[in-house]
């Protein structure tokens, strides 16, 4: 069975029906297996905050942003039914078979994972929950990545503009041709009927839609 990251953007977490959202996009994915990615949110914007104001090294301010991950992490799991904290495939194999939606911990899969095929993610602001689920992606290996969004994919969107207008991290394009499959869901959207694309390999996306009030 396919193995599919999603990764849910930190602008999603104050949806007050976030849950059940979620819930019926991973309905939808009957024959893959779903890998839930949590970005950072309001808690990385506070260590961007703290870097602005002590002026942390690149690497300790990288760190600590992948560390209050975690924080949304925990809420994930307190959201979805059946979903559960996991640190590595082994773990993520296991909850699957429990019937389990596991929500990886990035910190701990970052720090014990390493690729002969793919570099490292650099200590740099350019990195965000985008990136990280996209490394993530190249070297579980899975068979796709899904970017569960806040707003509408515009038309005829590649990853460098989008990066270029702060939609994606600025990192996202030196990795994203290496991806399977690149897609993109506005979760907050109030349109109907759930409209979608064809899947195109490399920077373009399939636009999907989820249903539900906003």
């Amino acid at each position: 069975m396919k193995i599919c990251v999603l990764k849910l953007g930190g602008s999603l977490l104050d949806l007050p029906d976030l849950k059940d959202r979620l819930s019926e996009f991973l309905a939808q994915l009957q024959d893959r297996r779903p890998l839930l990615i949590c970005g950072g949110g309001s808690a990385a914007d506070l260590v961007r905050h703290w870097d602005e104001i002590h002026q942390l090294d690149a690497t300790t301010a990288h760190w600590l942003a992948i560390a209050a991950m975690k924080l949304n992490e925990r809420l994930l799991c307190q959201l979805i039914p059946d979903a559960c904290l996991v640190s590595n495939q082994n773990a993520a194999q296991q909850a699957w078979e429990q019937h389990q939606i596991p929500v990886l911990c990035a910190e701990h899969y970052l720090q014990a994972t390493t690729s002969a095929n793919f570099a490292p993610l650099p200590a740099s602001w350019d990195i965000t929950s985008d990136s990280i689920a996209a490394w993530v992606t190249l070297t579980w290996p899975a068979d796709e990545l899904i970017l569960l969004k806040s707003k509408d994919l515009p038309a005829d969107s590649t990853v460098e503009t989008l990066a270029a207008e702060g939609v994606v991290d600025a990192y996202l394009p030196v990795i994203a041709d290496q991806l399977p499959v690149l897609r993109w869901c506005n979760l907050r959207t109030d349109q109907l009927p759930v409209a979608a694309t064809t899947v195109i390999r490399g920077s373009s996306f399939q636009s999907t839609n989820a249903t539900g009030p906003a």
